[in-house]
């Protein structure tokens, strides 16, 4: 079976937009791997042009210059953590897919298989199946979880609950 005219058109649209997926993964990568160089890509009083270097020498093999440039209008407009989206609205683009949402699920310690599958699970009955995960961890909750799924948020961690109760101290 010989390939269609739009089989090759879906071939090329692909290719051209590798490097912007691979590229826009690595510095989402970076940056989540990497806090010290999330705090300084995002520091307003260094430069558009340092932050930039800081990024392109995180990237294997350096930042392609249409994408520097791209990376440089988020940096310039305070956006730097809006790429992880751009990466799934992007993917939905080339998808054609309804719009999904993002799951952000922060948890102190690594979730087990079985308990990201429940957490999955509670998270669509509740929000709809059009969600996309990602599990993150960060020690400094202490304990439990810190949910956002698009702009709705749910601490139930331990450092969200002894903040809320020094804030109603406080008042």
């Amino acid at each position: 079976m010989q390939a269609q005219p739009q089989d090759y058109a879906r071939a090329i649209y692909e290719l051209a937009l590798e490097t912007w997926t691979k590229q826009l993964a690595a510095v989402q990568e970076a940056l989540a791997k990497n806090g010290a160089l999330s705090v300084a890509a995002n520091d307003p009083a260094t430069g558009v042009d340092e932050r930039l270097e800081l990024l392109d020498a995180a990237t294997a093999g350096g930042l392609h210059e249409t994408v520097r440039k791209f990376i440089g209008t988020l940096i310039e407009e305070g956006q730097l953590d809006q790429v992880e989206s751009i990466l799934i609205e992007l993917d939905r683009l080339v998808q054609r897919r309804p719009e999904r949402q993002l799951a952000h699920v922060t948890s102190a310690v690594p979730l087990t298989r079985g308990e990201q599958e429940a957490l999955r699970a509670t998270l669509v009955d509740r929000f709809g199946s059009d969600l996309d995960f990602k599990f993150d961890v960060d020690a400094g909750l202490i304990g439990g979880v810190h949910l956002r799924v698009g702009d709705k948020v749910i601490d139930g961690s331990v450092a969200g609950k002894l903040s809320a109760l020094r804030d109603r101290l406080a008042a």
